[in-house]
This record gives structure tokens, C-alpha cells and sequence, in this order.
């Protein structure tokens, strides 16, 4: 019983380490704000981990659950804090909504349900495609910050945003 349960766990680390070998090294370092220059109000935060092939992105866009004071729809964050390279142009990973308090008030907002995925595909150092499939999970209590999100699906294609 022993020696099954020992073969066990090396089967299951040889898995989890080819996965992690198996991630394809990316071609380029695409850490900068992406956007569509003729969809104003909407980017992606890209940020890649020197050293690392560990990817932070965030998609700032508007919410379409609240609107503000003045009619126009509140912020909504979403943020991808891994993925995988699936090639050396081509990152996916899962996807959150990011909700807390503002930077100079205690506490946080710890809810960390998947809503979706993002998949970026760059063509080049420069241009690529945004990709993104939400879909909240049912049963969501009204406090968590993806509670009642709509679901929303597309391709959008992304540039550099110059300075």
C-alpha cells in the first residue's frame, strides 16, 4: 500500500512538473498598456514577470451592472494573475473580478471566484488580439464582486499604447 501511494505522488509530480516545463518561453516582453486606439475608454494592463514566464493582466473597462452619479457606468476591473503560454506569442489563463477599498482604507476584498478566461495572441512586439469569454458562476452571493455580472464574449484586436 505504501509503495502505491509513494508511485502515486511521483506520477502526479512528474505531471506537474512536465506541465510547467512543457510552457512555451514567450517570444518577446509585451509589458505595457494595450488598447484599441478606435475603441477609446476601454485597455489591458500587461505586465510580464522578468525572469519568469508569470504574466499579471488587467482589463480596465466599464461595468455594465452600475452607473454612476453622472449616467455613465462605473470601472470594472478584471484581472488574469497567471496563465499559461500555450506558444511563444500566445498566453491564457483564468480570469477574476477585482473589487476593494480604496489604497488609504484597511481591509480587502478576498472573493476569488473564476469568472472566465482571457488568451492574448500577439502578431508581433506591437500588436496582438485580446480575447475574452466571462461567464460568472450561478449561485454568486450578493457581495461577491462578479455577482450578477453578464456574461460577455469577443475579440478585440490591441496595439501599444504610446506615450
Amino acid at each position: 500500500m505504501t509503495t502505491t501511494i509513494a508511485r502515486l505522488f511521483a506520477a502526479t509530480s512528474l505531471c506537474a512538473a512536465l506541465s510547467a516545463s512543457a510552457q512555451s518561453t514567450p517570444a518577446a516582453n509585451y509589458t505595457d498598456m494595450w488598447w484599441n486606439p478606435s475603441e477609446s475608454g476601454w485597455g489591458v494592463s500587461f505586465a510580464q514577470h522578468a525572469g519568469s514566464n508569470q504574466v499579471f493582466a488587467v482589463w480596465y473597462t466599464y461595468d455594465p451592472r452600475e452607473q454612476g452619479a453622472s449616467g455613465q457606468n462605473k470601472p470594472l476591473w478584471i484581472v488574469m494573475p497567471g496563465g499559461t503560454w500555450t506558444s511563444p506569442t500566445s498566453i491564457t489563463g483564468a480570469v477574476y473580478v477585482a473589487k476593494g477599498v480604496p489604497f488609504n482604507q484597511a481591509g480587502s476584498n478576498p472573493q476569488n471566484n473564476p469568472v472566465g478566461s482571457f488568451t492574448f495572441n500577439f502578431a508581433n512586439a506591437s500588436s496582438g488580439q485580446f480575447s475574452y469569454n466571462i461567464a460568472a458562476p450561478a449561485g454568486l452571493a450578493p457581495s461577491d464582486p462578479a455577482y450578477n455580472l453578464p456574461s460577455m464574449s469577443g475579440t478585440k484586436s490591441i496595439v501599444r499604447q504610446s506615450f
